[in-house]
Formats: C-alpha cells, structure tokens, sequence
C-alpha cells in the first residue's frame, strides 16, 4: 500500500479569476457612489467624474492590464460623458505616447546589441577587487545606463544579472549581506534614477501633463541640473547605507574582474550592430542633454532616435527587435494623458483641486523652506494607495496643474517636485521594476521597507536644503 497520501484541497483560496471579477465590481459600486454623491456638478460633469474615479480605482486594483482600463475609460467618456471623441481620445494625439515608444525601442537596442553589457563589464574591470568599490561603481554604472537604457525594466534585468554573476563568481549564497545589498541597491536605484532624469514611463508622463496641463515647457536639461545634486548625495547616502545595513562578509572580493574580463572577451570586439547603437545613442543623449540651448523637444529627438534605430542597414535593430516594445505601456499611457485632458476640461478638476490641495495655500504663499518637503510627503502618501507610478502621476497631476494655474503658483516647479516623488518607495507593490529585481530572491520585503524608508528621509532632507536655496538659482521658484 503506498504511503503517500493526498494533500487536502485547500477550499479558502479564491480563484484569481474570480478575485480579479470582485475588484472590477468593487470598481463599479465606486464609480455608482461617486455619480450620486452631493457634488454641484452638470450632468456630464458627474458622469465624467464617475468614469475618473472608476478608472482610477481600476488602476489601483487593476483586475484587467492598465492599458486596457485606460481605453475603457476613454470609450466612456465618449460613449456614457458624452464628450467628443477628438477629446476623450486626445492623449493619442501628443507626443508622449509615442516618445515612451521611441525611449523603449532605444533600450531594446541597447540590450539586444549587448551595448549594455559590454559597458558595464568594461566599466566593473576598472573598479577593483574592494567590495565597497564595486558597489560604488555600480550605482555609478546604474545612474550612466539610465541614459544609455531609459526603460528601468530593462535596466534592472541587465543590472542584477550582472551583480548575480559577480555575486555567485565569489561563491555566496542568496542570503549573504553582499548578495542583498547589491541586489536591493541596483534595484531600488534603477527606478529612482529614472525620476532625475527625464527617462522613466512615470516621468515622461508628468512632463507631458506638466506641458499640456500646466503650459510651460519641460526642459530635459533643466531637470536633469535641477536634481544633479540630490542625484549624486543620494549615491553616497545610499552607498553608506547598504554598508551599515549589509556588512560585507568579505572586504575584498577577489575575481570579480576576472569575472568580466572573461564576459568580454566571450563577447569578441564591438560588432557592427553595436557600433550603430553606440552612435545613436551618443547622438540622442547629446541632444536630449543640450536642448535647453537648441530648443529641440526632447520627444521629437526620441521619436526621430527610436525610428531610426529600426531602419535597414543604417539602424542597429533587427526586425523582429520591433516586437519586443512594451506596446500596452504606450497604449496606458496615451489613455492617462486622455484622463487628464478630460479632467482638465470638465468640473472634475476644479472639485479636486479644492479638495486636495487647498491646504498648500498657505504654505507656498509664504515661501517656507518646507514647502517643497511637505509637497514631497504629500506625494508619497498618495503613492501608498495609488502603488502604480504612472497611475499616482495621471490621477494627480492633472489636479496639482490646476491648482497651481489657479492659485499663481508655478507649475513647472510643483510638477517637477511631484514627478520625483514618485521614485519614493518602500514596499514592493509600488513599483514594477521592484517587483522584477525582488523576484530574484536575494532581497526581502523587510530589506526594501528598511532601506526605502531610510533613502525618504535622505530625499526629504536633501529637498529641504536644495529646493529653497539652489533651485531659484535655475528659475525655479514657487510663485
């Protein structure tokens, strides 16, 4: 008789289809209560602002893909609102949609040429066999790639397979203090760098809401000096903090270059593809870095970088690179920019603007040295409920723009200031590039909180010191 026996069924589990059915009619009763509440509001204001909210409970929940919820929501509008259809799809018709295109095409260039890796082992052999030098020169390497790979999806992917080959070279385990130091630290930084520089999906699209909603233009140069100092003191923070959290078992890690040398010299010299991308991505980074003095929009130069890229011949793409595009990313985020242009042009804004941010008043009306720190922490609690960067960004800006046209304030410098508040994390939900650099298994949820708690107190004080003193330098002010 064997003695094996089965294993009882475990009844509690709810399906994950049915799961996924509940939060959509969780969404729905949202949306069903928000249409009748007390709100002075026209007819096609109230059912505009009932699709708004039950798109962005949906983007919270998210039981169907964002881009999906996105073009429910913008089919709504115009079929239930009865807004017009040039209108309820107008986030098709800006350049932000298809720059984030263009900036993804870029990365997978980037990738599949192994341009990337071959940057990175180039750049590890040059560092030394010091532990703490190689994780200096790895958040180093992690700020240059945002440039040279804006996805920070693909960028972690390239990052922690590298560290993991470093990390196994020296013979430790998963749970050794290197391991989940290094690992944490790539991960954490490769989202947070995608919100200092003009990169990231979440940060393209506060530019595009900034420009459309707030009418000022968004400089990629200007925001890339803007936040340089805070860039580099939240290298050397976080370079302090991953020694004082994770102690090295070992001081010195002999091998590492021995590691990349032989991941080089596997790879042989530069191919022609990699030449190209090389070239292309030279040129593009150039451009977006100077546009402050040519005046040439930073998603046209995409644009124009991303298709040339997938020529014949002149392009380093293969035809079937194409297809690896994140599509459903640009198909979210033109249907966010349609949200926030409905929103703009309904009664939405104006009950959300009186009902969010009408505390601020006072504080940016008197200049304190606290304002930008308070519209730091403000940001961040709404990005614990609203985990998903795109989604806070399209659910609040469009109101944050409103407010600051309405009350004088600047709108480039509070758009700026929310944008970046959005790389704030401390738990894994909140963002996809942490839910891909966790899902390797070196790091805990514990290390994340811990860490990601320390760099918000780092970040806040670094806001304190650099947002009243040095941003009025660069024109920034809050009036």
């Amino acid at each position: 008789m064997s003695s094996v026996q089965s294993q009882p069924v475990d009844k509690s589990k709810i399906d994950p289809e049915v799961k996924r059915f509940l939060y959509l009619l969780i969404c729905v009763v949202v949306a069903v209560i928000t249409y009748f509440l007390p709100v002075p509001m026209a007819e096609g204001g109230r059912r505009a602002l009932s699709i708004t909210v039950f798109v962005i409970a949906m983007f919270i929940a998210e039981p169907v893909p964002l881009g999906v919820t996105g073009l429910i929501g913008c089919w709504l509008y115009w079929v239930w609102a009865h807004i017009p259809v040039a209108k309820a799809f107008s986030g098709f018709h800006s350049d932000t949609p298809w720059y984030i295109l263009c900036v993804l095409l870029l990365g997978i260039m980037a990738e599949s040429t192994g341009l990337a890796k071959r940057i990175a082992y180039n750049l590890i052999c040059r560092l030394g066999s010091s532990y703490s030098s190689i994780l200096a020169g790895m958040m180093f390497l992690n700020l240059v790639l945002t440039f040279v790979i804006p996805s920070g999806l693909a960028k972690t992917l390239v990052l922690c397979t590298i560290s993991i080959g470093l990390i196994q070279t020296y013979g430790l385990s998963k749970e050794s203090n290197i391991g989940r130091g290094l690992m944490l630290a790539m991960t954490y930084q490769s989202g947070l760098f995608d919100k200092v520089i003009l990169a990231g999906a979440a940060t393209i699209l506060s530019k595009g809401l900034i420009e459309s909603l707030g009418k000022v233009h968004v400089s990629y140069g200007l925001w890339l000096v803007a936040y340089l100092p805070i860039t580099l003191l939240t290298i050397v923070a976080s370079w302090w903090l991953v020694l004082k959290f994770f102690p090295p078992e070992k001081k010195r890690l002999e091998g590492g270059q021995a590691f990349c040398k032989e991941e080089l010299k596997k790879m042989g010299p530069m191919s022609t593809r990699e030449i190209k991308a090389t070239i292309i991505l030279a040129l593009a980074t150039i451009m977006w870095g100077t546009d402050h003095w040519h005046g040439i929009n930073a998603s046209v130069i995409g644009v124009i970088a991303g298709l040339f890229a997938c020529l014949p011949v002149v392009g380093a793409m293969k035809k079937e690179d194409f297809s690896k595009a994140n599509f459903p990313i640009v198909v979210f985020i033109g249907a966010a920019m349609c949200l926030g242009n409905v929103m703009a042009d309904t009664e939405i804004l104006k009950t959300l603007t009186a009902a969010l941010f009408k505390w601020m008043t006072p504080i940016l009306h008197s200049a304190s040295v606290t304002a930008g720190l308070f519209l730091y922490w403000y940001a961040n609690l709404f990005h614990l409920f609203l985990a998903n960067e795109p989604s806070m960004i399209s659910a609040t800006m469009p109101a944050l723009m409103q407010f600051a046209l309405k009350d004088g304030f600047n709108p480039l410098t509070l758009g700026m200031l929310w944008g970046f508040a959005a790389g704030g994390k401390v738990f894994v939900y909140q963002s996809a590039v942490l839910a891909v650099g966790y899902a390797f298994g070196y790091f805990t949820t514990r290390d994340l909180f811990k860490f990601g708690l320390a760099i918000f107190f780092v970040e806040s004080l670094l806001l304190l010191a650099i947002v009243p003193w040095y941003w009025p330098m660069l024109g920034l002010t809050f009036r």
